[in-house]
C-alpha cells in the first residue's frame, strides 16, 4: 500500500481505517469463495452463525449471544439460513418452549467449505506478513480486545459475544 493511500485519514485513525479495510476485504474474499464453492447465499455472518450452531445445536438465543447480537437478529438469520436449507429449527427436549436449530446435511457441507476457506484466508495473510508477523498481529488483537473489555469500553452486548473471550 502506498504511503500516501491514508493521506485523507485523520491523524490517529491508521489502526481503525487498516482494520475496516482487512475486515471488508476478508468478507469479500470469503463472500466470492463462497459463491464459487456454490454457496452463494452465504454471506460472513450467516458463515459464522453456521459455524456457531455446533454439533448439537442451538438455541436463536444462545446463537445471538455467541454473535454479538439481539435475539430478534439471530432470529432474522436463523430465518434466511432456514429457507436456504442450512439448519432447521427442531423443538429443544430440554425446554418445551425453545426451538433448537439444527444443522442440516447441506448446512454441515457448508461448514466444511467454510472451515477451508477460513484456513485459506489465513494462510494467504500469513503468507504476506510472515508467521511472526501473523503471530503477533493474532496476540496484539487478542490482548487488545481482552483489555478493552475488561477496562469496560466495550458494548455489554458484545461483550458476551464469543470472539470477546479470544
Amino acid at each position: 500500500m502506498q504511503k500516501d493511500a491514508l493521506a485523507g485519514a485523520h491523524p490517529g485513525s491508521e489502526l481503525v481505517t487498516l482494520l475496516v479495510g482487512a475486515v471488508r476485504g476478508i468478507s469479500q474474499v470469503f463472500t466470492d469463495r463462497m459463491t464459487a464453492a456454490g454457496f452463494d447465499d452465504v454471506r460472513p455472518t450467516h458463515g459464522f452463525a453456521l459455524t456457531l450452531v455446533g454439533e448439537h445445536g442451538t438455541t436463536a438465543t444462545e446463537l445471538g449471544r455467541r454473535l454479538g447480537m439481539t435475539k430478534q437478529s439471530a432470529g432474522e438469520v436463523v430465518t434466511h439460513l432456514a429457507r436456504q436449507g442450512y439448519v432447521e429449527r427442531q423443538p429443544d427436549p430440554e425446554d418445551r418452549r425453545a426451538r433448537r436449530i439444527t444443522l442440516t446435511v447441506r448446512g454441515r457441507d457448508c461448514v466444511q467449505i467454510i472451515w477451508a476457506e477460513l484456513a485459506d484466508i489465513q494462510g494467504a495473510w500469513s503468507g504476506a506478513v510472515g508467521d511472526d508477523g501473523l503471530e503477533e498481529l493474532t496476540a496484539g488483537l487478542r490482548k487488545g480486545l481482552r483489555t478493552l473489555r475488561d477496562g469496560g469500553q466495550i458494548p455489554e452486548g458484545l461483550r458476551q459475544a464469543w470472539w470477546w473471550y479470544a
